[in-house]
């Protein structure tokens, strides 16, 4: 009898620990919360635009010259629009939720290269181009955020961040002069930045 007493009350205190220890994890967030159930794909996408954010301009492109025909570049960084699902889904009409986000969106929703080479190469080509000129191309990240339901997975919304850039910003300062006080802010900073270190 006593043998039966103590195996129940032992059962009984390993039932209070196993719960305790449960309810702790889920209080601690401990517990993973279940993935979405994927499906084939996304029937009739509505899409609520959740709103940007804007960076800081920052410099792309900087080339020094010097003289007519040397240069040399010196910073040169490889940017592009870029697409961020959460969670990511495995839907096989992303073309056709792309169409509907861009009905929303102000800019192109589209993972592509950040093409500025052209437009900073044609300025410099056409410029004159003397000792102690700094050619400068600075651009603003930008980020539009926008959540998508499917009508066939209505209980469910996803997340879509699109990281782009914008407001381009080009141009020549001549490192040899003092730069004006009425010069725009991406010729002020590249001045300070690039002018004074050569």
């Amino acid at each position: 009898m006593k043998r039966n007493a103590f195996a129940a009350f032992a059962f009984g205190l390993a039932l209070v620990i196993t719960s305790c220890t449960n309810q702790e994890k889920t209080q601690s967030g401990e517990t993973p919360e279940p993935a979405l159930a994927p499906v084939a794909s996304c029937d009739r996408p509505y899409v609520v635009s959740d709103g940007e954010s804007k960076g800081k301009s920052e410099f792309i492109r900087v080339d020094k010259f010097y003289d007519q025909d040397m240069s040399e570049t010196l910073l040169d960084k490889k940017v592009a629009s870029s697409i961020q699902w959460a969670p990511q889904p495995e839907w096989d009409n992303q073309d056709e939720v792309l169409k509907a986000v861009n009905e929303v969106s102000p800019d192109a929703v589209k993972e592509q290269p950040f093409l500025y080479i052209e437009g900073i190469e044609t300025m410099l080509k056409n410029s004159e181009q003397s000792s102690g000129f700094l050619g400068y191309y600075a651009a603003t990240p930008m980020t539009y955020k926008f959540s998508v339901q499917c009508q066939n997975d209505q209980g469910n919304w996803y997340q879509l961040s699109f990281s782009t850039w914008t407001e381009s910003d080009l141009g020549i300062i001549d490192c040899n002069l003092k730069l004006d006080m009425d010069a725009p802010k991406a010729a002020s900073k590249a001045y300070g930045a690039y002018c004074q270190d050569s």
